[in-house]
């Protein structure tokens, strides 16, 4: 470590160094141009601009230290656990509100083809259509491809029931294109002669003649 020394004391034929007195000491350091001697005292083991600079740069690292120090204790005075629980009841609530509004979506769109599909049917009141309606929707049939997966089977077996068919009104079947058009009359191929009209007789012709004076009798 102190090698660099051994050309100021030099050594004797024994290779131990030469004893010196304190001025050929001083002598030898101010003729050594590699080697310089300072007082740590008095701070001239660096230079005055090395100095600022590092003085700078401790101020800057101070700087930053204490602003993350009011950081974190910013945060120490914060509610933390307070900051969490408000969090969790708005993602909560964003979570229910958001599932209440698809499923009345759901409701309405289920709602609406209830109600087309029972449109194909006819009640005999608005009162037996409601109880049929009300039948239907209770049984909460799977909807699937635009359909009522056991829908048609249903309503079908409610109007066979005697305790339901009444509420429906059945179509009558439309009357034949020539229903209420008089038969075309054809000629008998062998006609037969009209029978002689029946003579009346005297007292027929008289009760005739007294309900109508004006005519004109004869009596064969």
């Amino acid at each position: 470590m102190y090698e660099y020394l051994k050309t100021i004391f030099g050594t004797n034929d024994k290779g131990e160094p030469v004893a010196l007195t304190f001025d050929e000491f001083v002598s030898k350091i101010n003729e050594a141009k590699d080697i310089k001697l300072v007082n740590l005292a008095d701070g001239g083991y660096i230079s005055e601009e090395k100095f600022k600079a590092k003085d700078v740069e401790l101020k800057g690292v101070r700087q930053q230290l204490d602003s993350a120090n009011a950081t974190i204790q910013s945060y120490k005075d914060m509610d933390i656990d307070g900051i969490k629980r408000s969090a969790a009841d708005w993602e909560k609530k964003y979570n229910d509100d958001t599932a209440a509004l698809n499923q009345k979506i759901a409701d309405n769109e289920r709602a609406f083809n209830e109600e087309l599909f029972l449109r194909g049917y006819h009640f005999s009141s608005k009162a037996a259509a409601a109880g049929i309606k009300a039948e239907f929707v209770k049984r909460k049939f799977p909807y699937e491809d635009g359909t009522f997966i056991g829908g048609k089977e249903f309503i079908e077996k409610l109007m066979a029931d005697d305790d339901y068919k009444a509420a429906f009104v059945t179509e009558t079947p439309a009357p034949a294109p020539d229903a209420g058009k008089p038969k075309p009359q054809f000629s008998d191929p062998n006609p037969q002669p009209a029978p002689p009209p029946k003579k009346k007789s005297l007292a027929e012709l008289m009760m005739f003649k007294n309900e109508n004076p004006n005519a004109t009798i004869k009596y064969d």
